[in-house]
């Protein structure tokens, strides 16, 4: 080891170290401001007499407000870290203990604390040190890496700092959750009647049009019966996942860090082709259809065939991309260490290890593509859905029970089938 690469590891972990203490509590003053607004806004839901217009409203301060709040939720990240285990000590795998032997005592965590108000203007020095913070040394404790001691019965999490803070958290989020959404009991109470007898009128199926068109639809000429839009609607997202599969599998090698992050060029590249799976795959596939729908015509097949095409190319180009990032590394090593190219590495070492995840994640995708047909069909993907909804909007609920009927055991015979295929292929 040269000498510059000596001195660059202790700047390095002194770097990770920082990087490590700032992040954990920034998290910590990030937790407690969450909890300073879930409290003001359960007093301005329980207490004050004039609500807020909006959820967010709830954060509007007089200009002696925000100075508080801030130095209030500091002040309790502050002592949170120096009295216990905080939850974003949690995060980085820190804990706070003694610089020497010895057990950190409460005196000396009380003296943490007070210490770092008064050593927070020294900041910069010691930082530019390289050394730990005065407050710490002061002190005689510091932050240590927690390693886990299989003889050492582990404490119930609810019993430290960062599960009590972890259980209030859901709790606190649970509790403004439910009053920003607004759910109404009584409501649901109320019109149980209702919602009864559709139930009822589903459950009495009519399949008087399960193998004969509807007249209706002649007028929309769609002039199918129930069994033909449901082959039409298996095989629609049987090509989209033939053609989405298709474009992803030699995607997901650019998309991997190891087979593409030697160099600037290959990084750049998976920057790119992972940006795109994020980005085509954050978009519900309704939104494509409706935009294939207004392209090539509302209702048609092809207009649901391209939505789910342009998903599952995302969505299966992410899945495929992380099983190469997770194959052994010991053939990769082995075909660079025989001269071979980026391409054969692939060929030799990655695909044989990918193959049959592969296989199991493509017809998983076919049965989620099956169910994703039927409401695509909403904004004029074609299928099953068409019918579907049409039904539901006259309110014809026997006919409309005997659709979902037919989608539920077509669904329900298609997961049972590549269920066994993918063990098979296992």
């Amino acid at each position: 080891m040269s000498p510059g690469q000596a001195s660059a590891r202790p700047r390095t972990n002194r770097l990770a170290g920082l990087a490590r203490r700032g992040g954990s509590f920034l998290l910590d003053w990030m937790v407690w401001g969450y909890v300073a607004y879930g409290v003001m806004y359960l007093l301005n839901h329980y207490w004050y007499t004039r609500l807020p217009e909006h959820w967010y409203d709830t954060l509007r301060l007089p200009s002696w407000g925000w100075p508080v709040v801030v130095l209030a939720t500091l002040e309790m990240a502050v002592w949170t870290r120096s009295l216990g285990r905080s939850l974003g000590q949690r995060a980085v795998g820190v804990a706070l203990g003694p610089a020497a032997g010895g057990r950190l005592g409460l005196g000396r965590r009380v003296l943490r604390g007070i210490l770092w108000h008064v050593t927070l203007p020294l900041a910069p020095v010691w930082i530019a040190q390289g050394g730990e913070p005065y407050h710490d040394r002061l002190s005689g404790s510091g932050l240590r890496p927690v390693v886990p001691d299989p003889e050492r019965p582990a404490r119930r999490a609810l019993l430290t700092q960062w599960g009590i803070v972890s259980v209030l958290l859901g709790l606190l989020t649970l509790w403004v959750g439910w009053l920003i959404v607004g759910i109404n009991i009584q409501v649901l109470i109320r019109r149980a009647p209702q919602a009864g007898r559709i139930w009822r009128d589903m459950l009495r199926p009519d399949f008087r049009y399960f193998t004969a068109p509807d007249p209706v639809f002649e007028l929309r000429a769609l002039r199918y019966s129930i069994l033909d839009l449901t082959v039409v609607t298996v095989f629609m997202a049987l090509v989209a996942t033939v053609l989405g599969a298709a474009v992803a599998f030699p995607l997901s090698f650019f998309g991997a860090r190891n087979v593409m992050g030697f160099g600037p060029v290959g990084w750049v590249t998976y920057a790119v082709v992972r940006g795109f799976f994020n980005v085509f795959r954050s978009i519900e596939t309704i939104i494509w259809a409706s935009i294939f729908a207004i392209w090539v015509g509302y209702g048609t097949v092809l207009a649901g065939i391209l939505a789910l095409t342009v998903h599952t190319v995302a969505a299966l180009g992410k899945l495929y991309s992380e099983q190469v990032e997770g194959v052994a590394p010991g053939p990769l090593e082995a075909v660079w260490a025989a001269g071979g190219s980026r391409v054969q590495v692939v060929r030799h070492a990655v695909i044989p290890q990918v193959l049959p995840s592969f296989w199991a994640f493509t017809l998983y995708r076919w049965d989620i593509n099956v169910r994703m047909s039927t409401v695509i069909a909403l904004v004029g993907g074609g299928g099953i859905g068409d019918m579907l909804f049409y039904y539901k909007n006259q309110g014809d609920w026997p006919k409309v029970g005997a659709v979902v009927m037919v989608i539920v055991a077509v669904v329900w015979a298609m997961d049972y089938l590549s269920g066994r295929l993918r063990e098979r292929i296992a």
